[in-house]
């Protein structure tokens, strides 16, 4: 019978739950696209009428707040369809609400900041948005890559490179405390991008 180390299991979700949330996350936010760039002063799955600033206060309560929340919800109760499975030859769980155990408040800061991005450029570039996005998207892993980097060259490589080493360096206070940066920044686009609405009312 197959072993499955906790670390290993815990891992996956880990992994999961990230890469799975920021994906369809991009991809539900991307339909605000269509609709800031409607011309209709409506929103029509709301099914009011609404001004574009109230368009601005919708798309940031659902991609923001709401999606979050129920992807959360959904993937805690996959995980714990999962952990039944694996309940025999493990003891690791997911645990979604424990931020003090993996670093998923970090995860949902860079989630947010990257929403905002997608939502100023949904508002703001008239041509061929989502590339731009694309490239604004490139140049912020370009920093993180940099952040990393020197994170890597501060790296004592005499002490080795295993597991435990590499954790150091990706949870460093020079890496943690930057996630933070995301906030104030991420506010910044949700005032560009509701400035940039009012302009399109008035």
């Amino acid at each position: 019978m197959d072993v499955y180390y906790n670390d290993m299991v815990f891992s996956l979700h880990e992994y999961l739950f990230v890469l799975s949330l920021y994906i369809s996350g991009f991809i539900f936010t991307g339909s605000s696209f269509i609709r800031f760039r409607s011309k209709q002063g409506t929103i029509d799955y709301l099914m009011i009428p609404a001004s574009n600033s109230e368009k601005f206060s919708s798309e940031v309560l659902l991609t923001t707040l709401v999606y979050p929340s129920f992807f959360l919800l959904s993937y805690w109760l996959f995980s714990v369809i999962v952990n039944g499975v694996l309940n025999n030859i493990s003891q690791a769980f997911f645990m979604p609400f424990s931020f003090n155990i993996a670093p998923y408040g970090l995860d949902y800061m860079v989630y947010f900041f990257i929403q905002a991005i997608f939502l100023f450029g949904a508002a703001s570039f008239q041509r061929a948005p989502l590339m731009k996005i694309v490239l604004w998207a490139l140049l912020v892993a370009a920093i993180i890559a940099l952040l990393f980097y020197t994170a890597w060259l501060n790296f004592d490589y005499s002490k080795g490179t295993d597991e435990l080493a590499m954790n150091k360096i990706f949870y460093s206070s020079l890496v943690y405390n930057w996630h933070f940066l995301t906030i104030p920044v991420g506010l910044v686009f949700w005032l560009l991008t509701f400035l940039k609405l009012k302009e399109k009312e008035a």
